[in-house]
């Protein structure tokens, strides 16, 4: 997916979990920005070379997104917690996602209700196998390793267990950690973050929960699916040390 009108700025704070002020490189202007992930992210931290679309809706109270921070004036995360599933959608649709017990997906449909769960996919498969797959994104890394959740996800938690429960009726069932940033050797999941999610992951693979994970290509002003990467709940994760850019009075956000 392709950004229009980006711009480099350098981040300056986040008073909020949906505001942030940045500086504009190229004019030293400094503006406030909408913030496209509510969560916890580490990488926001002063003077971040940051990526930032602007809109040309003249009802919005901020002129721009930002989609995208540099780590370390390394390498780009993207953190537009919309974008994994318009990935995953294209991704799905022309089969470019392997999907294990699946050979060919003919017929894929976003946002689905499940019992007393709204998934992010339902699909059929070749053999009229019918599946539900749900999509975390993932921004949290350190020495390439990257890790979900970056706060304690209670929803999070409910959908693995919605997706065991589709296997009782039948369906298929996928989780996919969609890593938005390149060169990472495994994904996990951060115990110290929340460790029920690990134990409820770990429960749904032994009752046949496939577990993928791809990572993206990212630049300043895109993102793109790339190559399968291993899903490993034995991984340690330990974080880099980067305070929260949210003010500490901030609750901690269910997502």
């Amino acid at each position: 997916m392709q950004y229009p009108n980006y711009q480099l700025a350098r981040f300056i704070d986040r008073p909020n979990r949906f505001i942030a002020h940045c500086r504009l490189i190229e004019t030293g202007e400094v503006v406030t920005v909408h913030v496209k992930n509510t969560g916890r992210t580490t990488i926001l931290q002063p003077n971040v070379t940051t990526a930032l679309v602007e809109s040309h809706n003249p009802t919005r109270k901020t002129k721009y997104d930002l989609v995208a921070a540099k780590k370390y004036d390394q390498f780009w995360i993207n953190i537009d917690s919309q974008a994994p599933n318009k990935l995953v959608k294209a991704g799905l649709r022309d089969n470019r996602i392997q999907l294990p017990e699946i050979d060919q997906i003919t017929q894929v449909t976003p946002e689905v209700t499940f019992l007393d769960s709204r998934l992010d996919f339902s699909g059929i498969g070749d053999e009229q196998k019918k599946f539900f797959l749900e999509v975390k994104g993932v921004t949290l890394e350190n020495a390439g390793i990257a890790a979900f959740p970056d706060a304690p996800t209670t929803r999070g938690l409910k959908h693995v267990k919605t997706l065991q429960k589709a296997l009782d009726k039948g369906y298929l069932s996928y989780l996919l950690f969609t890593i938005q940033m390149e060169k990472i050797k495994a994904v996990t999941i951060d115990r110290d973050i929340f460790e029920p999610l690990a134990i409820e992951i770990s429960k749904a693979q032994r009752r046949g929960v496939h577990v993928l994970a791809y990572d993206c290509r990212v630049t300043p002003d895109s993102l793109i699916l790339n190559h399968p990467v291993p899903f490993d709940l034995t991984q340690p994760f330990i974080s880099d040390g980067l305070p929260s850019s949210i003010q500490t009075r901030t609750q901690e956000y269910k997502r």
